[in-house]
């Protein structure tokens, strides 16, 4: 039995995405008014194609109606520093999404997989 090849458009199936998360954001204003859903991006140095993805999903989260923050942390943050950012984010009530910009560049070493586990998985954006 030969299969029929379908193209799936992901810019289409992206846009379609926002919308009906556009709305549910809104619905989710309108029974909560004073809710804002709040987005946190942590990215540890400052590689360029990072800012570029961060940029992104700071647009694209805005034209959802998302507040989306970008902590930056300097190259020399350490696996302890990162670890204790992703606690206090984890514990705020008032942030209810956490995406850790991959790769951490930084100049110490910091276990990837540690780090992404350590993100509240109610909270995780990317997991």
């Amino acid at each position: 039995m030969a299969g029929t090849a379908v193209i799936l458009s992901g810019t289409e199936v992206s846009k379609e995405m926002r919308l009906e998360m556009a709305e549910e954001v809104k619905r989710l204003k309108e029974s909560l008014p004073e809710f804002v859903p709040r987005l946190a991006i942590v990215q540890v140095g400052g590689r360029e194609d990072s800012n570029v993805y961060i940029r992104m999903k700071i647009k694209a989260a805005s034209e959802i109606g998302i507040e989306a923050e970008h902590i930056k942390l300097p190259k020399s943050t350490t696996q302890s520093q990162l670890l204790t950012k992703l606690k206090m984010l984890n514990e705020n009530p008032n942030v209810h999404g956490i995406i850790v910009q991959m790769p951490l560049d930084s100049e110490n070493k910091i276990d990837a997989h540690l780090v992404t586990d350590s993100v509240d998985p109610s909270k995780d954006v990317d997991g």
